[in-house]
C-alpha cells in the first residue's frame, strides 16, 4: 500500500510490474488519474477504481456513443462496469452515486503501428467540436477522399467512431 498524492507519484521509482492498481479515487480528478497510469510506461495489469457513475458508464459507453476518455481507456485496455455502489452507504452521503470500473489487459500494444502522440492528437481535434461532422473538423487535416477511404463516411460524428477507427484515420495521414 502506498499512501501519497497519486498526481506526485513517481511511478517507475516505486512500482514495478507487474501491480495492480485498486483505488477510490478523486471524482475530481478521474481523468488525471487514469491516464497517469494507463499512459505510463509501467503501466499496471488492471485496474478497480471507484468512481462516479456517470463517468463509468461514459467510459465503457453503455449509450454507443464513444468520448475522448472513453476512446483513450479502450486503446489502453478493456474497460468493464463492475456494480453501482449507492450514495447512502457512504458518509456523509455524497450528491451522486457511484461505481466499480474494472480495467483489464492494460498494454501499450494498440500503438504498435502508430504513433500514441498523433493518435491523440487527432482525436482531440476531431471531438473539439463534437457535434460537427468529421470532414469538418479534420477536413484542414486531412483530405476528405482519404478519411473516407478509411471510414466510409466523413460526415459521421466523433462519438460514432470505435478506436479502430480512429486508428484508420490517423493511418490515412
Amino acid at each position: 500500500l502506498i499512501h501519497t498524492d497519486v498526481l506526485e507519484l513517481e511511478i517507475k521509482a516505486i512500482l514495478h510490474s507487474p501491480y495492480k492498481l485498486i483505488a477510490n479515487i478523486p471524482y475530481y480528478i478521474t481523468g488525471e488519474i487514469i491516464r497517469k497510469f494507463l499512459e505510463s510506461d509501467f503501466q499496471p495489469n488492471s485496474m478497480a477504481l471507484l468512481v462516479q457513475k456517470e463517468v463509468a458508464e461514459r467510459i465503457v459507453a453503455k449509450d454507443g456513443k464513444e468520448s475522448i476518455l472513453s476512446i483513450s481507456v479502450k486503446v489502453y485496455g478493456e474497460p468493464k462496469y463492475g456494480g453501482t455502489v449507492k450514495r447512502g452507504l457512504f458518509r456523509p452521503i455524497p450528491n451522486v452515486d457511484s461505481a466499480v470500473l474494472i480495467i483489464n489487459n492494460i498494454s501499450k500494444d494498440f500503438f504498435n503501428d502508430i504513433s500514441e502522440q498523433t493518435f491523440f492528437e487527432i482525436v482531440k481535434k476531431g471531438f473539439s467540436q463534437k457535434r460537427k461532422q468529421l470532414k469538418g473538423t479534420l477536413g484542414e487535416i486531412i483530405n476528405i477522399e482519404k478519411m473516407e477511404e478509411a471510414i466510409d463516411d466523413a460526415t459521421r460524428r466523433p462519438e460514432t467512431l470505435t478506436k479502430e477507427e480512429w486508428k484508420k484515420i490517423v493511418k490515412a495521414l
